[in-house]
This record gives C-alpha cells, structure tokens and sequence, in this order.
C-alpha cells in the first residue's frame, strides 16, 4: 500500500466500511497515513480498519 492523503483514506474507508464508519474516524486520522507504517496501522486497527477487511470489502482494489 501507499502513503494516502486523509482525504483518500476517508474515500477508500466509505467504500469498503460504509460512511457512517468514515464520518465516525475523520477527526482521529492524520493528515497522511501509510498503512505499511506500525503507528498507523495500529490506528487504524484501533479504529476498526484492517487491511483484511479493506481487501475483503473492496474485492481486491487496493
């Protein structure tokens, strides 16, 4: 995965988890987050996003 602008992230976060999810986080995201990075998969993970579940809700997009 890639470096993602918080803009992007919240897009990819509505498709695969729906918005209420997105709306839920936004303000807990910072401004960039790199997936690949431990602090931000750790966030993420705590906030109820995991790689699994994007690939799995996406079919693969990623």
């Amino acid at each position: 995965m890639a470096i993602h602008t918080k803009a992007e992230a919240l897009a990819i976060i509505r498709r695969a988890y729906g918005p209420d999810l997105a709306d839920s986080i936004a303000g807990q995201l910072p401004d960039q987050i790199d997936p690949d990075n431990e602090a931000d998969a750790d966030l993420l993970f705590r906030l109820g996003v995991t790689r699994e579940g994007l690939v799995d809700s996406l079919g693969g997009e990623l």
